[in-house]
């Protein structure tokens, strides 16, 4: 597991640093720096498959965009003014690569003469690296006609996204290890038949839209994703995605990424409340919660209240340790540069000391309509 995550130099990042838990929340205002968080350990990954030595970082890639060098300098920045680095502290060590930035737009930076060196087998452990990882975006697809398939990034690599993290060949994923057992059997919905993937994902989605039933059917390489619904005694006919609730495919990507995590497995997840009604949101938080307590770390980027609640309220009816729960809310410093906040949970699970902007547009709507 990543146990801290360090920034240096990257866009408005100058010095951050951030402890990492079993599941990490990270919340705040628009354009304070939460996704830059994901970009720069994204960058380290395509870089890491594209030269395993990490001898050059590539700024071009599949799962994110960033522009050339240029852009990337924190102005701020004084000491290693000419530096990017990023470092890890693991279970497996410490990890620190730097890199300097070129003269000019480019695409390429080269690692710094003074850096680490690290090899393959070393990095490969870890799962920013490997093949226990998962990436889904704010991009990832809703609805569609036919979803594709992908030998090489579903059954070689296990990987729900090859672009933009959008999770585009979820059916062909469910269709492929849909009757494997999921890794991680304390993830199991309460009085299930089985641990396969499959009845798994669709009694998880149905703690988020009641009773829904799925249908894959094959044709070539394209596969239709049919959804249904039962209650005791009836039963819907199946419809195309395209005629479902927007918000159940958008959220199925995500159901079945942490279903098919193993021990172990990093999954980067932005907006997980996307198109989601609020209790739907609790109920995916009790499984994203589950997952974080069985080994399984998770990083969220979210805008919601009621995913920061809902893993409190989790890690308080299960007494979990508060060391696996961080919750981070993103401002600025005088310098505009990011300013990330670890907030306290108390011992009754409630933020403690939450700063001004945390999630307080309610209390002061509330206080307008009661006229407080």
């Amino acid at each position: 597991m990543i146990r801290q995550y360090n920034i240096h130099n990257f866009k408005n990042h100058a010095d951050t640093n951030l402890d990492l838990g079993g599941l990490t929340i990270l919340t705040g205002i628009n354009g304070m720096g939460k996704s830059s968080v994901f970009q720069s350990m994204l960058i380290l990954r395509e870089s890491y498959m594209r030269r395993p030595a990490m001898n050059v970082l590539s700024l071009e890639g599949e799962s994110f965009s960033v522009g050339g060098s240029a852009g990337l300098v924190n102005r701020n920045v004084t000491v290693g003014e000419n530096k990017l680095q990023l470092g890890l502290v693991t279970d497996d060590g410490v990890f620190n690569f730097s890199y300097r930035y070129p003269v000019g737009e480019k695409n390429e930076m080269d690692s710094d003469e003074n850096g680490e060196v690290y090899n393959t087998a070393q990095l490969q452990r870890l799962s920013l690296f490997n093949d226990d990882f998962q990436y889904l975006s704010a991009f990832r697809v809703g609805p569609q006609a036919v979803y594709q398939s992908h030998t090489s990034v579903v059954d070689k690599h296990r990987q729900l996204s090859a672009r933009m993290g959008m999770g585009e060949y979820v059916a062909y994923y469910l269709s492929l290890f849909g009757n494997k057992k999921i890794p991680v059997s304390a993830l199991a919905y309460p009085d299930s038949k089985t641990l396969s993937l499959n009845e798994q994902v669709e009694l998880w989605m149905g703690e988020i839209s009641e009773g829904i039933k799925m249908q894959i059917h094959q044709h070539g390489g394209q596969y239709d994703l049919n959804y249904g619904y039962e209650v005791p005694g009836k039963t819907t006919i199946y419809h195309s995605a395209l005629n479902t609730g927007f918000g159940i495919s958008y959220v199925l990507s995500v159901v079945v990424a942490i279903l098919s995590a193993r021990p172990g497995a990093l999954l980067l997840i932005e907006n997980p409340e996307a198109h989601i009604h609020p209790s739907g949101q609790a109920a995916l938080m009790k499984l994203i919660s589950k997952a974080a307590m069985g080994g399984i770390q998770i990083i969220l980027e979210t805008h919601s209240d009621h995913i920061v609640n809902g893993a409190l309220v989790n890690w308080k009816e299960q007494r979990a340790d508060k060391a696996l729960l961080s919750v981070y809310y993103f401002d600025r410093d005088e310098y505009l540069n990011s300013r990330p906040y670890r907030l306290e949970i108390g011992d009754n699970g409630r933020i403690k000391n939450a700063p001004l902007g945390f999630f307080d547009q309610m209390k002061a709507d509330l206080e307008v309509l009661f006229d407080f």
